[in-house]
């Protein structure tokens, strides 16, 4: 009998040591489910992922895996490492955010032409890039730098969790109903969420802001906003003197005005927001690190609601 305890009590070590290595493994891969699936679908952003893994649901035999983990934030200078070229390798369906987000995999994708793969932001209007780095990507079609932050505006994610339920309907058909009623779920989250932050800018006493970072500018646009001054906190480049003072001067002329961070970056600009009201400084969640989109926009609207 005591040998018997013993040996349960190892063997339930052993399985409790397994489940936290998985927990660690999916925190920091983005990876859902096990190696066994029938089909692998590849994203390679946090948005994308969440509107995967919502969209697949429950579904079985399907292995949903964010390539550059939960934690990355923007892409700009993420390298591929070769536990993520054997994911590559071994995907059935790559789900990129585009406009440019991805160049990182240009090369890699040339040597795979037989990995299917699906621009989740084709068709959709992009934004001028404002952004002094070394990281725009030329639109041939627009002859111009564009701004691949798209999922920031709940009207283009949308659009992108669309196109998420098309690629995976078109690789799975015996679940096509199953992905459709899903993204059909999650698409009026996404809506109805957008909405709610609409009523709140709204409600809000000026509708000028200040914006810290090219992400920004989809979440001003979307929601109305005046952007009267940009700058990029968190770029190589760094923000410029003469950017500097037109933010102060921005902010100088309207104390209600917002000013707006993007949370991944810690920089912040006292001598901006010491000019505006205090509680009109926020910090923007964009849902690239550790958070849902769904989540990351609910926070948002509260911060917003708060200032009514």
């Amino acid at each position: 009998m005591k040998r018997y305890a013993k040996q349960t009590g190892r063997i339930a070590l052993l399985m409790a040591g397994i489940t936290a290595v998985a927990a660690i493994v999916t925190a920091f891969t983005g990876r859902v489910g096990m190696p066994r699936a029938q089909k692998t679908v590849v994203t390679t952003t946090a948005p994308l992922y969440a509107a995967a893994c919502a969209i697949v649901g429950e579904t079985d035999g399907v292995w949903v895996e964010n390539l550059t983990g939960s934690m990355t934030g923007c892409l700009h200078d993420y390298q591929l490492s070769p536990s993520n070229r054997i994911t590559l390798q071994q995907a059935d369906l790559l789900l990129l955010n585009g406009g440019g987000a991805e160049a990182f995999l240009d090369d890699t994708l040339a040597a795979m032409p037989q990995l299917p793969t699906v621009d989740t932001s084709a068709g959709v209007d992009f934004l001028e890039s404002t952004a002094a780095h070394g990281h725009d990507h030329a639109d041939t079609d627009h002859d111009h730098a564009y701004n691949e932050h798209v999922w920031v505006g709940a009207t283009r994610y949308a659009a992108q969790v669309q196109a998420v339920t098309d690629a995976l309907c078109a690789l799975d058909e015996a679940n096509a109903s199953t992905y459709a009623a899903n993204g059909a779920a999650y698409i009026a989250r996404v809506t109805a969420l957008g909405e709610r932050l609409r009523a709140a800018v709204t409600a809000l006493p000026s509708k000028n802001c200040v914006i810290f970072h090219d992400s920004l500018a989809y979440f001003a646009d979307e929601l109305g906003l005046t952007v009267t001054a940009r700058l990029h906190v968190g770029e190589e480049s760094g923000v410029s003197p003469a950017d500097l003072a037109a933010a102060q001067t921005a902010a100088a002329n309207d104390r209600q005005t917002l000013v707006l961070y993007d949370s991944q970056y810690t920089a912040r600009y006292a001598s901006v927001d010491g000019l505006v009201a205090p509680e009109c400084v926020l910090a923007i969640d964009t849902a690239v690190l550790g958070t849902d989109w769904l989540t990351a926009m609910e926070h948002n609207a509260i911060l917003l609601e708060g200032l009514a």
